[in-house]
């Protein structure tokens, strides 16, 4: 039964003005037990308070709320699922505001209070069969504190769902935020592919974190990328690094981030300025396997020894750029590399000699060649060629291959050729076109394009703009003739074997 306290109209408008009052009143008897009736002759209304705060206007008449059981909710159930569109309630009977609502679809636990503004409440607790009867009870309980201490429950899960709106709305992945950073800045520089694919491409350093908030990213996640990176590509790591700094450096100036958590990240691998280079012969032995390759890489490959500019340049040269018979005459021809194109950003009129013209006629008659594309090297007809690293490969596999042969028919042991790339083979024009043509190096300098390096004067490197056209013609010729008779001798030699 029923525990009723009855408070005289001295007392009962304090009480109503002070919820903790009621529990200290309360407090020595069970919850179940006790509530308060302040009588109809208060100036206040006849009303009845629980323990924690639960309130209704008239206090109920004792046999109006049933016994509150699992068959009594599986029955209230049962008569939902049977009615379409309704809801049928059951309060219970032992923490007053207790209610249990079940619909056509659903069943959850409900506290109906009135809080301290007066307005009642209704408060969802949980879900039937997940919170049971026993859960439900103590959770009102729990929430009846939280009302007569002033909290609004319903308030605050609002609020914490209005939070996370606004969170999300902050919220930017690091995949959109680099979309606007290849649109503002990557889409200007040459390099600006190679950028995003070093941050989030197929190997990039950032790439499981592409889908992450940005600014979620730590600097622990960094290191940890570039040290896994580095195991097995550790220049690369080196590379992809500097291109993350630069573009979480981006961010911070565009208020994206507040601070760079890149930014004090160390290179994981010592940089080293490659010195390697081939003799006559190895340059020789690379020619002739080169020759196996194929279009497009063959030409391309045996061009970029001719020719020795970078491989982007030359792997992206369209017929456009090309004049190789001006006015008629073929030993004019000239290949015009726009400022867009080059390192440096600087336009270009590169001299071709008469075999680098018969290598590029090569290549724009290559039964494989897309005979609509406006690229020389070209599998697609709408992109100029790539792929290169694979192409290596298989050079790399027939230089081996003929060693061993070579080796295998002198009775030897074959010998590996020593790692090289294909940037190597600027290294070796710079070298034998000094060594070996005896070229001025102010002249090889200008044909790979490089900055005015023959000079200490940095006056000169920003006024001397000249272009050492037929000087650099002059090189450029005597190297493919020395090339030709190299060629030839070395044909003519393994022909005699």
């Amino acid at each position: 039964m029923s525990k009723v306290v009855q408070i005289g109209p001295e007392t009962s408008q304090d009480i109503l003005n002070n919820h903790l009052l009621l529990r200290c009143l309360l407090s020595k008897r069970p919850v179940q037990e006790c509530s308060i009736h302040i009588g109809s002759d208060c100036r206040c209304p006849s009303a009845r308070w629980s323990l924690y705060g639960a309130y209704s206007e008239k206090a109920p008449a004792r046999n109006m709320v049933k016994p509150l059981n699992r068959q009594a909710i599986e029955g209230l159930i049962s008569q939902a699922r049977s009615v379409k569109g309704k809801q049928f309630e059951l309060a219970d009977n032992r923490v007053a505001g207790l209610r249990i609502r079940a619909g056509e679809r659903s069943t959850t636990w409900l506290l109906c209070a009135r809080l301290h503004n007066g307005k009642r409440t209704r408060i969802k607790l949980g879900s039937w069969p997940a919170m049971g009867l026993s859960d439900a009870r103590d959770a009102a309980r729990a929430k009846h504190i939280e009302v007569i201490e002033g909290a609004d429950p319903n308030e605050e899960k609002r609020e914490a769902q209005r939070e996370a709106e606004r969170a999300a709305r902050t919220q930017r992945r690091l995949s959109d935020v680099l979309d606007d950073y290849e649109r503002v800045k990557l889409s200007q520089l040459r390099s600006g592919a190679q950028c995003r694919r070093g941050i989030d491409g197929k190997c990039g350093l950032l790439r499981k974190f592409a889908s992450k908030d940005i600014a979620s990213i730590a600097r622990s996640d960094i290191v940890d990328a570039v040290r896994k990176h580095a195991e097995t590509s550790p220049m690369a790591a080196n590379r992809y690094l500097a291109y993350v700094k630069a573009f979480m450096n981006w961010c911070v100036d565009q208020e994206v981030l507040e601070e760079n958590p890149a930014a004090t990240v160390r290179k994981p691998s010592k940089e080293r300025t490659r010195d390697r280079f081939h003799t006559l012969d190895e340059l020789l032995e690379i020619w002739d396997a080169m020759g196996a390759l194929g279009y497009p890489f063959g030409p391309l490959f045996r061009l970029l020894i001719v020719v020795p500019m970078r491989r982007e340049e030359v792997a992206a040269m369209s017929v456009a750029e090309l004049e190789l018979a001006p006015g008629g005459n073929p030993d004019e021809a000239v290949w015009t590399l726009p400022a867009s194109r080059t390192k440096r950003g600087n336009s270009l009129r590169v001299p071709l000699s008469p075999l680098a013209v018969a290598l590029i006629n090569e290549g724009l008659a290559a039964s494989d060649r897309p005979k609509d594309s406006p690229f020389v090297f070209s599998m697609t007809g709408d992109t100029s060629v790539s792929g290169y690293a694979k192409a290596k490969r298989r050079l790399d596999k027939i230089i081996r291959e003929r060693r061993e042969k070579a080796a295998a028919e002198a009775g030897c042991e074959a010998e590996e050729m020593e790692h090289w790339t294909i940037h190597d083979l600027r290294t070796t024009f710079s070298t034998l076109a000094c060594e070996v043509l005896g070229a001025d190096i102010a002249v090889v300098d200008r044909i790979l394009n490089h900055v005015a390096t023959a000079t200490t004067s940095k006056i000169m490197r920003v006024y001397n703009k000249s272009e050492l056209f037929e000087p650099r013609k002059r090189v450029m010729i005597a190297w493919a003739e020395m090339l030709e008779r190299e060629i030839a001798a070395r044909a003519t030699k393994v022909g005699s074997k």
